[in-house]
């Protein structure tokens, strides 16, 4: 036995495991967006019936969860998605809810795939919720197996930790009818598959994460970046080695001042929540005015490869 610091979510998700703590953290931070957000209440039937639920996970195949390759994004939705949908206060049809099982990574998948959904499903907004916890018995385990616990005897490794993020995508003209309150702009998003992760075990460059941070900043109006840099780096040498590399390849887009804020280091890792997490804490860093710029970057990536990344800035 060691010596472990964590951040769980102390009584909000005491008693609660695995799904059941996504459930309860993903619950929280879909309310705390309908009363922050000011959205109507579940009566207004058109409001809802043109909005749509994006739930981002964990692999559905991941061993942390003592699944194998036979377990299929159907089951996640029938344990997960399903009971969550269904217990919501706002009426969100069956056919407008999508899963995306990418981990850290899956918030900029979803905001990629976003468009081509709401144009599809006919829909002018989607709810998009991260929910994970590293706190539960199996994935503390599942982390000690390959020694990504931060220990007195690994002091490289991570702190474990559990949160529930949520945000509102919405088309232009909707958000222009409603005039919401907060409005700001993704101003460019791209995701990519680095073959050499995590446990691949083979050396990790950061190649991919170069690239999606690449395309990204072309949107930028600058030269060269110097606003703030989300990311979910966590005290893992994998993920310090994966964003070195990529800040030396886009040494003529990241200007050397840019401040590099990681939320890790306040709550923790907070697995497939991270990305949603890293994209509130821009949103807020934007409108209470202490981002540097009126643009901030966030980056992401999962164990398995997927990285993303995106430009938040603010909607004059």
């Amino acid at each position: 036995m060691e010596f472990l610091v964590g951040h769980p979510v102390r009584i909000f998700t005491d008693g609660f495991n695995i799904v059941g703590r996504w459930m309860r953290l993903a619950q929280g931070s879909i309310r705390d967006l309908v009363r922050y957000g000011g959205l109507p209440p579940a009566t207004d039937k058109g409001f809802w019936r043109l909005t749509g639920l994006i739930v981002i996970t964990p692999y559905h195949n991941d061993e942390r969860l003592l699944n194998d390759s036979e377990t299929s994004q159907e089951d996640v939705r029938h344990a997960y998605l399903e009971p969550l949908r269904q217990s919501l206060e706002v009426p969100i049809a069956r056919e407008n809810a999508e899963l995306v099982c990418l981990g850290q990574a899956g918030v900029a998948w979803a905001i990629q795939q976003a468009t081509h959904w709401m144009t599809t499903k006919r829909l002018e907004r989607l709810i998009v919720v991260a929910a994970d916890s590293y706190c539960d018995p199996l994935t503390l385990d599942w982390l000690s197996a390959y020694r990504r616990l931060k220990t007195p005897d690994n002091p490289c490794g991570l702190a474990p930790g559990e949160a529930g993020a949520a945000f509102l995508l919405e088309a232009p003209a909707s958000a222009r009818r409603r005039q919401p309150e907060m409005r700001l702009a993704i101003d460019g998003v791209a995701t990519a598959v680095e073959p050499n992760h995590f446990f691949t075990r083979k050396p990790i460059v950061g190649v991919a994460l170069s690239e999606v941070l690449a395309q990204t900043l072309v949107t930028s109006s600058t030269s060269s970046f110097k606003g703030d840099l989300v990311s979910d780096l966590n005290g893992e040498n994998w993920r310090a080695r994966e964003m070195g590399n990529a800040r030396v390849r886009l040494a003529d887009h990241l200007d050397e001042s840019v401040r590099v804020l990681m939320p890790a280091t306040s709550v923790g890792d907070t697995g497939a929540a991270s990305g949603a997490l890293s994209l509130c804490v821009a949103a807020r860093a934007i409108v209470r005015g202490y981002a540097r710029t009126g643009q901030v970057l966030v980056a992401t990536s999962s164990e398995r490869g997927h990285v993303g990344a995106l430009i938040l800035r603010k909607n004059n």
